[in-house]
């Protein structure tokens, strides 16, 4: 019998980097179907590898924590139980990942390019396969397999039947976070209309906007430090769509197949980052970022999927 074949993924970045991989790993198993897909991951985003379509182990990497200092790491390659693998793909440029893959004895290393980068991420992440072979592949949108059960904390926050609108406003990179004012109207506009909108973030950061929404009379359900990555995609498969900054939590929305109004800071990263709308449902702004705009990009977006055919 012909011995089972290992890929290794890896990507120990942030939230949506880990799911942007998950196309790589639906074609790695769509050409190789007895394959065995083990993704490397950020302890942080563990949840995020381990409910992807097709990832069949995950392996955590704590790289702030346990496994941050040398001795630590030499322990972690040491234990690596998927030593010789066939495969290991490298999929962002990263010197301790690309070490690790050699030291575990990986017989073929797959590694991001130090080129400039001019396709969409996900597109790239796929590519690398080409390197191994000549199958075609194909542009599927990730998968984030969880399901719209609510554990009981979340149940009594967000009770069935209401018309829920995720909102995560803040990023990584304070240049990208949609302005307070902005938000506020945004809140105000949605529950005119019926919606209640649902605050996402983690963090002291996400707090204390949280806390001045609430300051400014706003209305919402606040999430901020309530969920795992996991029951952020259970929220987000009972919200109607999100609208947020560019940030990872698009991401989940587009795996879990929630709408999203996704508004950037520039339209320079767009062609990079931004979900492909030929696989998602999404919206994207970059140049009239008003509330009112929004929440009409909002609306449209959600008649367009309403009347689309089951």
């Amino acid at each position: 019998m012909q011995k089972q074949q290992i890929f290794l993924v890896f990507n120990t970045s942030h939230l949506g980097d880990t799911l942007l991989c998950n196309s790589l790993c639906q074609n790695i198993k769509n050409v190789f179907p007895d394959s065995k897909i083990v993704f490397i991951v950020n302890k942080p985003f563990y949840e995020a590898a381990l409910y992807q379509k097709d990832v069949d182990d995950v392996i955590v990497f704590d790289k702030f924590g346990e496994h941050k200092g040398l001795l630590s790491r030499i322990k972690f390659i040491l234990k690596f139980p998927y030593k010789r693998a066939d495969y290991a793909f490298v999929t962002y440029r990263n010197n301790t990942n690309s070490l690790i893959s050699r030291l575990i004895m990986s017989k073929k290393i797959i590694e991001y390019t130090k080129k400039k980068i001019t396709v969409p991420m996900q597109e790239y992440f796929i590519n690398l396969l080409k390197n191994i072979t000549d199958a075609p592949l194909h542009p599927v949108p990730i998968k984030f397999e969880v399901s719209k059960d609510l554990p009981p904390h979340l149940q009594q926050l967000l009770p069935t039947g209401k018309k829920y609108i995720g909102l995560c406003t803040l990023t990584t990179d304070k240049i990208k976070d949609i302005p307070i004012t902005t938000t506020i109207a945004v809140i105000n506009q949605l529950v005119n209309k019926d919606y209640i909108p649902v605050f996402m973030g983690a963090g002291d950061n996400a707090k204390i906007y949280a806390e001045t929404l609430k300051q400014n009379h706003c209305v919402f359900v606040d999430l901020v430090n309530k969920t795992s990555v996991k029951e952020i995609g259970n929220v987000l498969r009972n919200c109607n769509a999100l609208i947020s900054a560019d940030t990872g939590l698009v991401h989940v929305a587009c795996g879990v197949g929630t709408p999203v109004v996704e508004i950037f800071n520039t339209s320079e990263t767009i062609n990079q980052w931004a979900p492909d709308e030929n696989l998602y449902k999404i919206s994207i702004i970059y140049k009239n970022k008003t509330a009112l705009n929004i929440v009409d990009k909002l609306e449209k977006l959600l008649e367009k999927n309403t009347a689309m055919p089951v």
